[in-house]
């Protein structure tokens, strides 16, 4: 059993922590309030921009093609097995303290590869946040590139450069298809991690945890299109990855911030009840040691007594 003095000391180290943890669940919550606004701005219009994308490419009078929505066939898609090159892209965070927020991504990502390792001739896993790569570095993974600059506050800087070098390496034919694993935020309290296509993208985006897909192109209208439709679409493309790149990354950081809110807020009062349980205990043995204090002195008074 712990003595007095370890108990206190003890009782010191938990309340230092709960100061720590209730700090640091302040300013995620600030954080968190400005990352929730910043994704809530951007969602529309890369919901939008991706919509008049996939309007544009489907008009008939005149369709307009580009290699990042219909392209060749590679070499890896016409051999004997027709099987294609896939990057995968895990989007987690730099730091931890945040709960099940990166290990709900590299699961996700485990079974993705699992459920989807016979479909293609190869799967390479890139990462943009530390926490995915350090856990995969050591597996028997094809590792892809390893984007540290994406990491800390998201800028549209980052995520364009980004997306510019997975464009490259799409436009290359080092890759068929490129997927991203992140977790979009829906509330302060729920993540929903989402396997999306970002290319080619033709290919509706797949929702992992509603099995359902997304990114519907609408039904084609009577437009007038000037200068002309290559043109817009050019100009949409070139301004649409960036942005989609930039809406993963912002809902990853909301995501991130309320995920590290709520497990702070459950650390705080876990370290509360730490405090009350450690405090109780401490008492008890308190007061056995006075009683044990005073039983002594009247033992002794009494045997003084009787020797006189």
């Amino acid at each position: 059993m712990a003595s007095i003095k370890d108990l206190k000391k003890r009782i010191t180290s938990v309340k230092n922590t709960q100061q720590t943890t209730k700090a640091m669940k302040m300013v995620s919550a600030a954080k968190l309030r400005r990352a929730q606004d910043a994704i809530t701005n951007q969602r529309p219009y890369a919901k939008r921009i991706d919509a008049l994308i996939r309007q544009v490419s489907a008009m008939v009078e005149s369709p307009a093609k580009s290699p990042l929505i219909e392209r060749e066939p590679t070499l890896s898609s016409e051999g004997g097995n027709g099987k294609k090159k896939v990057l995968l892209v895990l989007v987690t965070s730099d730091r931890g303290l945040c709960g099940a927020f990166n290990a709900n991504v590299i699961k996700a990502g485990g079974r993705w590869l699992t459920a989807h390792a016979a479909d293609y001739d190869s799967i390479e896993l890139a990462f943009a946040g530390r926490k995915g790569f350090d856990f995969y570095k050591t597996k028997k993974v094809t590792l892809g590139p390893y984007w540290a600059e994406v990491g800390g506050k998201v800028t549209f800087v980052k995520a364009r450069k980004l997306a510019d070098a997975v464009i490259k390496r799409y436009l290359d034919g080092d890759v068929d298809e490129v997927k991203f694993v992140y977790n979009e935020f829906k509330n302060v309290m729920s993540q929903r991690v989402v396997v999306e296509n970002f290319l080619p993208l033709s290919q509706p985006a797949f929702d992992e945890t509603e099995g359902t897909t997304s990114n519907k192109t609408e039904e084609p209208g009577i437009f007038i299109v000037k200068p002309d439709l290559q043109g817009v679409l050019d100009q949409l493309l070139s301004k649409h990855f960036g942005i989609q790149a930039f809406r993963i990354l912002l809902e990853s950081q909301a995501g991130e911030h309320g995920a590290r809110m709520s497990a702070m807020e459950n650390a705080t009062k876990n370290a509360g009840e730490m405090i009350r349980k450690l405090t109780l205990q401490y008492n008890k043995q308190r007061q056995a040691g006075i009683t044990k204090e005073l039983l002594e002195i009247i033992s002794g008074s009494e045997s003084q007594k009787s020797s006189a």
